[in-house]
């Protein structure tokens, strides 16, 4: 027997005949092929030009499907029963940064499975999918996507099971179904087998065999020696025995940089100095900011966030940009010139400071900065309008995604931009910025410390944004996102988070896997309850790999969303 290619039939599906073919327990099943589902793509690409994401699905619902391949259907899963899994199935699901990406049904009647189908086909075109494809560079007309048909199962317990080394196996259970768990409603019960067969199971799952486990964890080790991956989706029925639902590769765990070594806290960061330039870099951080901005805001102790400051337009950018420049230059001069005289050196060894603090975490440097003072905060809102002024000016020429993304371009690369305004921007993930050591630090020493679940390794820091729901716009900068549950319509905001906290939910879930694959810091499971309630902003420090969230209230930051 030839096992199909994933690109013709996808990986889940590709994944399971392979397991059937070895003898390991996977439901049979009927394949359309991704072929099939190219004129309904195609048709769903041209809707979507003109009628959006939410037309683009309306016409492949209303698409017909050829009567041919319909009665070949209903011929080839008759012996499946009379209630049907319709899921579907795609190569783009063997990385990580596409789980719970496509649409699947449970409990399909025969009569229904049209419907079911192109339900499948019109979920490449959810907002979710298109972010995806966008952040990913490919185009949704050219996604493979195959149809997977089984008999449809009820279970008792179901799950995950993940290799953790050394023999040993997590397997992370729920009762029922295990669509809750991997789709971010609930966090599961953590169930560990060790090599040596050894169960260590909660008290919740007593009445659970513990032989059901050790199957599980045989399964996962069977499928890891055919094909190497190392997550497995299973479920348990007393008429049928363990079942193997999905096998994929686990989202890799990201190696840690040198910066994401840093302590769990520094006491010399709790004083006022540190909590103004942590608010400030989350403001204003960046190459621009850091060079215009920060040197003298950093003597002001109330000096507004960037969204409070109404552009400046101007029918002369170069000028604009050059005043900006020149009240830069006066200002930190003045903030350091306390008496008259050697405002320069004073300014000079202020900004080297702040690049110490950035760049190397040195405690001494916050000493320096502490005696700055602001004299002039009007000419200061006035720089600020203008290089907003000349944001609003590059967003409208198609270089800039928003206003605020002037402040991390370089003085250089502005004075380029302005002078070549043709220029297209492409969207990538966010990179790391330079001061979330600093602001994780400061965070960490003055905020409150709140538990939960380590989902994803490492550590980020910046100004937290609670997304209501998953079609939440982005905010203007990269921060730290806090969502009620990790549901996999979120996906699309994590290329633009330093991390991730989720109040409800559980490493398990699908969204979870997204967050490791992009390298996004996550906790779930935060018991911070009513502080993320929030009327005020909040700056969050995440630590995925402790489990441990820290957030502090920072007058003036930036404002979510």
């Amino acid at each position: 027997m030839e096992v199909p290619a994933s690109d013709t039939v996808g990986a889940k599906a590709a994944r399971l005949a392979q397991a059937r073919r070895l003898g390991l327990p996977a439901l049979q099943g009927v394949v359309i092929p991704a072929c099939e589902a190219e004129g309904a793509l195609a048709l769903g690409a041209a809707a979507a030009v003109t009628r959006g994401s939410g037309g683009a699905r309306l016409a492949i619902m209303g698409a017909e499907l050829d009567p041919a391949l319909m009665m070949e259907l209903h011929a080839a899963t008759q012996p499946l029963g009379a209630s049907l899994v319709v899921r579907s199935s795609s190569a783009l699901e063997l990385d990580a940064a596409w789980a719970g990406a496509y649409t699947s049904y449970v409990g399909v009647a025969p009569a229904d499975l049209g419907t079911a189908i192109r339900g499948c086909w019109a979920s490449a075109f959810s907002r979710d999918v298109i972010e995806r494809c966008e952040e990913l560079g490919i185009t949704p007309a050219g996604q493979r996507l195959a149809v997977l048909i089984q008999p449809a199962a009820s279970f008792a317990v179901a799950g995950v099971a993940a290799l953790a080394g050394a023999g040993t196996t997590i397997v992370t259970v729920t009762r029922g179904s295990p669509a809750n768990l991997l789709g971010g409603w609930v966090p599961g019960y953590r169930v560990v087998v060790t090599a040596d067969g050894a169960v260590q199971a909660p008290a919740e799952l007593a009445d659970v065999d513990a032989s059901i486990f050790r199957e599980v964890a045989s399964i996962a080790h069977a499928v890891h020696a055919a094909f190497e991956d190392d997550l497995i989706e299973w479920g348990w029925a007393p008429e049928r025995g363990v079942l193997l639902l999905q096998a994929r590769p686990a989202a890799p765990l990201p190696k840690l940089e040198r910066r994401n070594e840093t302590p769990a806290s520094a006491p010399a960061f709790a004083v006022p100095v540190a909590v103004r330039i942590a608010r400030l870099a989350t403001q204003y951080g960046g190459p621009l900011g850091d060079a215009l901005v920060l040197p003298w805001a950093v003597g002001a102790a109330d000096f507004p966030a960037p969204a409070a400051v109404t552009p400046v337009a101007t029918a002369d950018p170069a000028d604009a940009f050059a005043e900006a420049q020149a009240i830069a230059a006066r200002l930190t001069a003045a903030t350091w010139d306390h008496s008259g005289h050697r405002g320069v050196e004073r300014a000079r060894k202020a900004t080297e400071a702040l690049a110490v603090l950035r760049d190397g975490l040195r405690e001494a440097a916050l000493r320096t900065l502490g005696a700055g003072n602001l004299p002039n905060i009007t000419q200061g809102v006035r720089l600020v309008a203008l290089l907003r002024g000349l944001g609003q000016g590059l967003v409208e020429a198609g270089l800039f995604a928003q206003i605020d993304d002037v402040w991390r371009t370089s003085v250089n690369d502005l004075e380029r931009a302005l002078a070549r305004p043709h220029l297209t921007r492409s969207r990538t993930a966010a990179a790391r910025e330079g001061w979330e050591p600093f602001v994780y630090l400061t965070v960490a020493a003055n905020g409150n410390v709140y538990s939960g679940t380590p989902a994803a390794p490492g550590i980020g820091a910046g100004s937290a944004w609670f997304a209501a729901r998953p079609d939440s716009p982005r905010p203007a900068r990269r921060g730290v996102l806090v969502v009620p549950y990790p549901l996999p319509g979120y996906a699309p905001l994590l290329w633009n988070a330093a991390a991730l906290i989720s109040v409800g939910g559980g490493p398990s879930a699908h969204f979870i896997e997204v967050a490791r694959s992009l390298s996004v810091p996550a906790v779930v499971g935060c018991d911070a309850g009513a502080a993320f309630d929030f009327t005020g902003p909040l700056l969050a420090a995440v630590d995925g790999t402790a489990g441990r969230v820290t957030l502090l209230h920072a007058e003036h930051a930036l404002p979510a969303g």
